[in-house]
């Protein structure tokens, strides 16, 4: 071995620790803090997820106006919060693209008051990290964002198992 092929080695060899400390854990569908992200309500105003909700865990229902099994789900989710209010919070979050007023049409509209807030997630941090590709999706998480339950569609006979299963994790 030449004494470059030797340096090369001795960098290799040393750089992997200093990778390995400097680089911050985590793993696919979780964040290392909510603090970063950043939502929308559909007047446009931002707020910090973290800023407000790190208290609670917090129950994201990613939905769409134009997903006919996340409007059908919407009584549902309303059951869970007025149950559930005091033991996490829920944030039904629209994905970016479709315009505020015409998602804030649709809620004003809808035969009962949605009492959970509502936003969109405008720079799509919460969709990418969860991995949102199918609405609706259920997601709990804690307050480093890290999931304790994850759910995918909605049937109404399934409600039981799904409010039993967030439950478990409160």
């Amino acid at each position: 071995m030449n004494r470059n092929q030797m340096i090369l080695l001795l960098l290799a060899i040393v750089s992997f620790p200093l990778i390995y400390f400097f680089i911050p854990d985590s793993e696919p569908g979780s964040l290392s803090s909510l603090e970063g992200v950043t939502l929308s309500n559909f007047s446009g105003q931002k707020f910090r997820l973290a800023g407000q909700f790190v208290e609670k865990p917090l129950l994201l229902v990613f939905w769409s106006v134009t997903c006919g099994t996340c409007i059908e789900e919407i009584p549902f989710i309303i059951r869970l919060h007025e149950e559930l209010k005091n033991k996490m919070t829920i944030i039904g979050i629209h994905p970016p693209g479709y315009p505020p007023a015409k998602i804030q049409r649709f809620v004003k509209k809808y035969p009962q008051q949605i009492p959970y807030m509502l936003a969109v997630d405008e720079q799509g941090t919460l969709i990418k990290t969860y991995n949102i590709t199918v609405l609706p999706r259920t997601v709990l998480v804690n307050r480093q964002g890290k999931i304790l339950y994850d759910h995918l569609g909605y049937a109404p006979e399934g409600e039981k198992e799904i409010e039993l299963a967030i439950k478990s994790h409160l």
